[in-house]
């Protein structure tokens, strides 16, 4: 299959067997800096300036649908809120923002108060462009300095919230725990896609195009000697797939497996998965290769909550 992809944050290759140094990732490193930038906070200021130790696995998933993250700083901004159930509204945002910004402005001093209006600003107009709607809630990442402003939809309704300093990702770790990431595949015998569903997200991840399955038309004994070419041929292809999918989830740190597509083909895919992949498989849903991400999105909240029940 010839492969197209929006690559995810990658964490680096295994080490090579009987090669006893450790392949340290990106991932990894920020993790090691982030504690201790924690260390020097507690012996400096007597508070962690990370409240808590983040996971490499959650950096990785968050990193695949939001990569700006990465450039964010020690003075970001994080803000968690609802969403309107009504709709957008931005005097409602207005004021609750306000409120947020009210509460913490008496922890800073005048400079990080200018730093937070600026930051602020940013959000509000951000919220204006993209009128969040649709999900229970958002989480909104702003940092200038690092040229850093993305919102990441939630699938579950949090309490506003709002802090200055690295990125306040505990109300995303803990999403994580009840909606770990999971890696939707959609394929027929000849092409495939792949989608990484994260938080309220679905980011396309590779279009693969295998070689053609001609149907057998032939009578007689052609027939079954085509109809095994044709099988062949659809196992190729599916293989191919098969060897990205191992690859993505290594390196997206996927816990579930969503398959989708025809029967026929579905059914040959799931019987070449290994048997780690195999048991990773949650659920199967309609969708075919013309269905949009934000249909996709529904189809897998759908499968989650049956599995909730």
């Amino acid at each position: 299959m010839e492969l197209s992809s929006t690559s995810l944050a990658t964490s680096g290759g295994p080490p090579k067997s009987g090669d006893p140094s450790i392949v340290v990732s990106i991932c990894d490193i920020r993790n090691l800096l982030l504690h201790l930038l924690n260390l020097l906070g507690e012996l400096r200021w007597g508070r962690c300036l990370m409240p808590y130790p983040v996971r490499i696995s959650l950096l990785s998933a968050l990193f695949a649908i939001a990569p700006s993250l990465e450039a964010a700083s020690s003075r970001a901004l994080s803000i968690y809120l609802p969403v309107r159930a009504e709709g957008f509204d931005p005097l409602h945002y207005e004021i609750v923002l306000n409120h947020l910004a009210d509460r913490y402005r008496e922890r800073l001093d005048g400079a990080e108060c200018q730093a937070l209006d600026t930051e602020l600003a940013r959000v509000r107009s951000h919220l204006n462009l993209i009128r969040p709607a649709g999900c229970p809630a958002v989480a909104v990442f702003a940092d200038e300095g690092a040229g850093l402003l993305t919102l990441v939809r939630l699938p579950v309704t949090t309490e506003a919230r709002l802090e200055v300093g690295p990125l306040l990702l505990a109300p995303i770790e803990h999403i994580f725990d009840q909606h770990p990431p999971a890696l939707v595949v959609v394929a027929d015998k000849e092409e495939a896609r792949t989608f990484a569903a994260v938080l309220g997200e679905v980011l396309p991840l590779h279009h693969l195009t295998g070689e053609a399955v001609k149907p057998s038309r032939a009578g007689g004994s052609s027939a079954s000697s085509n109809q095994r070419k044709a099988d062949n041929t659809t196992r190729a292809n599916l293989r191919r797939l098969v060897t990205v999918i191992e690859e993505d989830v290594r390196r997206g740190s996927f816990t579930r497996l969503f398959l989708a597509g025809p029967d026929e083909a579905r059914s040959v895919l799931e019987s070449l998965l290994p048997k780690r992949l195999a048991r990773m498989v949650a659920g199967h849903l309609s969708a075919s290769l013309d269905t949009s991400p934000g249909e996709i999105l529904t189809r897998v909240r759908e499968q989650i909550d049956a599995l909730a029940d």
